[in-house]
């Protein structure tokens, strides 16, 4: 196996590396080690600076503690990786201000990661399935439509009381 062989499939396992630390053992300090100091993150078109990140990760370990996730396919392109993920978890823990529900969710999401030399995450741009979560949980009809929007709001209102 060549060198580079050897960093593409290094890299390919950077984020399963982020899974396991960070949702199998709770590690969010991990992100420490995994993010540069400079990194910036693109959520669904918010950014975010390593903090928010950590808050956004423990709010995420709050409401579904056995969160784990799976990647596939990921794809290496020089400093950058990409792939999809998915997470199954049980939401047995306040999330965002919504009360447990006890369900059992199963949520995707996108991501594109550029790394330094060292393996460090410089930037990050995620898409998530938001809706799809919410929907699970009973927030969000199945359907949309502007009166499902309507109750969509009223029931973000009951449950962050």
């Amino acid at each position: 196996m060549t060198d580079d062989q050897d960093t593409i499939d290094a890299r390919r396992q950077l984020p399963q590396q982020w899974a396991e630390e960070v949702h199998g053992n709770h590690n969010v300090s991990f992100i420490d080690e995994y993010h540069a100091s400079d990194w910036v993150g693109h959520f669904d078109g918010k950014e975010l600076d390593n903090s928010e990140y950590k808050q956004m990760q423990r709010e995420l370990i709050s409401g579904f503690p056995d969160a784990q996730f799976s990647f596939g396919p990921v794809i290496v392109e020089g400093d950058t990786v990409a792939g999809h993920w998915q997470m199954t978890g049980t939401h047995t823990g306040e999330f965002v201000g919504v009360a447990p529900t006890e369900r059992t969710v199963t949520v995707t999401g996108t991501f594109v990661t550029r790394y330094d030399e060292d393996g460090r995450a410089l930037e990050t741009w995620e898409n998530i399935d938001q809706f799809g979560l919410l929907q699970q949980l009973g927030i969000a009809p199945e359907e949309f439509t502007l009166g499902g929007l309507a109750r969509t709001l009223v029931n973000l209102v009951k449950s962050s009381r």
